[in-house]
Parts: structure tokens; sequence; C-alpha cells
């Protein structure tokens, strides 16, 4: 299993991208990530893309939403 520091957003976005299935939930759903950390799923800035930190909180807040994404275990 690999470190969890090791998951990108751009990880997480492609993840909850097919999750989600839909072009127009993934876009709302990001438009709240913006909204709430200014991270932009579809286009991470190269700062925020392996911050660890950024990360965790990104996928804490899509738990609480009910999304698992960017998991390293089936």
């Amino acid at each position: 299993m690999l470190a969890q520091s090791s998951i990108s957003l751009a990880d997480i976005g492609a993840a909850v991208r097919d999750s989600l299935g839909s072009a127009a939930m993934f876009q709302v759903l990001n438009t709240r990530l913006i909204i709430q950390f200014g991270v932009d799923l579809k286009a991470p800035s190269p700062e925020q893309n392996n911050d660890p930190a950024l990360v965790q909180r990104v996928r804490e807040a899509l738990l609480r939403m009910g999304i698992r994404a960017g998991d390293q275990t089936p």
C-alpha cells in the first residue's frame, strides 16, 4: 500500500469524475471545493497538487459529502 501523501489532487479529481459519472455533478462539486478550499480538481495548481495537508482536507471534505475518492485500497 502506498502512503496517502502519494495521492495528488489530480488523482482525486480523476477518481471523483469517474465515480460521479456526470460532468454536471462533477462541476457542481468542483465549484464547491473551489469556494471552500481554493482547489480546482479539474486543473490543480502545481503548488497544491501534491500538498499532503491540502489533499487530506479535500479527502475529508469529500467523505463528509459521502464521496470516497483517492483511496489506495479497493
